[in-house]
């Protein structure tokens, strides 16, 4: 591999995904939102927060998309790479939130910090899509 191509080195495989973050769609990010807003455990600040994140998402798609000069894959890659991190961090917190949620019996009074912790989690990845957008 010639020295333009070592940045390729330290990307994360999409094998290297949680498995239930490959479907339903093609989409990591969106496939954690239609998770959170899915699930019928969480009320609708969160709801609220993972349709943030999924529009957030789609407007850096349209956004890459429609960018003059065109980005380049390295472009492409280095502007998400924070914005993937960020998906696993608020992947994480989903995972924590729904494993407290069914071991406290379902009951939502017992997980507000959990619920509290993946709203955090999702406005933090919400925001690191923003900031992919701004040159």
């Amino acid at each position: 591999m010639g020295d333009d191509w070592k940045w390729l080195r330290g990307l994360q495989p999409s094998s290297g995904l949680p498995e239930r973050l490959c479907t339903p769609t093609a989409s990591p990010a969106l496939n954690l939102g239609v998770q959170v807003v899915g699930s019928n455990i969480v009320g609708n600040d969160v709801v609220e927060v993972a349709a943030q994140y999924m529009a957030e998402h789609a407007r850096l798609q349209l956004w890459m998309g429609s960018h003059e000069p065109p980005l380049g894959f390295r472009e492409q890659s280095e502007r998400s790479r924070p914005s993937s991190d960020a998906l696993l961090v608020a992947y994480e917190a989903w995972v924590a939130f729904e494993t407290a949620y069914h071991v406290s019996g379902k009951n939502v009074d017992q997980v507000r910090k959990e619920r509290e912790t993946l709203k955090a989690a999702l406005r933090g990845a919400t925001e690191a899509l923003i900031n992919a957008r701004i040159e």
